[in-house]
C-alpha cells in the first residue's frame, strides 16, 4: 500500500451538513492536509471523486474548505469564480453533478448528494523557500489527482502551476 491509499481521511460530511449554522466551523480542523469533494456518501475512491486538493496555507482546511462552502450560491457568483475548483463545485450544487439540473441557485438535494472528506497531514514548509514549499504541495496535489482521477480537476497541469495558486498559501509581507 502506497501513502496515498494509507490516508485517514474523515467521515465524509454532505455540503448541506457544514453549510448549516456553524457546521463547518464544529468539524473541520485547522491543520494543514488533504480534501476530497466526492459523489454519494463514503470515503474518497477514484470512482466518487469529484475533486480534491491540498490546504497548506495558515488557516489550514478549514480555512480553505470554507471557501467552497458558501451558504448559498447562484449560478451568476459561480461564473465569475476565478477557482476552478470552486466555480465546478458550485456548478454541481447547483445543477447537480451531471449538470442536467434547472435549478439556479444551489438546491438541498444536490447540497446532500456532494460530501467532503478531509485528512490533516503533517506539512510543515516554514524551513524552506517559498517556491520549493510551493512545489512541493503541487506535487502532492498532482499525486492526489493521478490517483483518484477526479471529474472536476483540471488536466491542464502545467497552465495551473502558473495560475493556481491557494491564495493563503504565500506568506503575508
Amino acid at each position: 500500500m502506497n501513502w496515498l491509499q494509507a490516508i485517514q481521511w474523515s467521515n465524509a460530511h454532505t455540503i448541506h451538513q457544514l453549510t448549516a449554522e456553524r457546521g463547518a466551523r464544529g468539524v473541520i480542523p485547522t491543520e494543514k492536509g488533504f480534501y476530497a469533494f466526492c459523489k454519494g456518501a463514503g470515503l474518497p475512491s477514484p470512482d466518487r471523486c469529484l475533486y480534491v486538493g491540498i490546504a497548506v496555507g495558515k488557516r489550514g482546511l478549514r480555512g480553505r474548505l470554507s471557501s467552497y462552502l458558501r451558504a448559498k450560491v447562484t449560478e451568476s457568483k459561480a461564473a465569475v469564480m476565478k477557482h476552478r475548483g470552486k466555480r465546478l463545485i458550485s456548478f454541481a450544487r447547483i445543477k447537480g453533478v451531471t449538470g442536467t439540473g434547472s435549478a439556479t441557485a444551489n438546491t438541498i438535494r444536490n447540497d446532500r448528494f456532494i460530501h467532503v472528506s478531509w485528512a490533516p497531514v503533517p506539512l510543515d514548509f516554514s524551513g524552506g523557500e517559498a517556491a520549493n514549499a510551493r512545489e512541493y504541495a503541487f506535487m502532492l496535489e498532482r499525486a492526489l489527482i493521478d490517483y483518484y482521477r477526479p471529474l472536476y480537476n483540471t488536466a491542464d497541469w502545467e497552465a495551473d502551476l502558473e495560475l493556481e495558486l491557494d491564495e493563503d498559501f504565500l506568506p503575508e509581507d
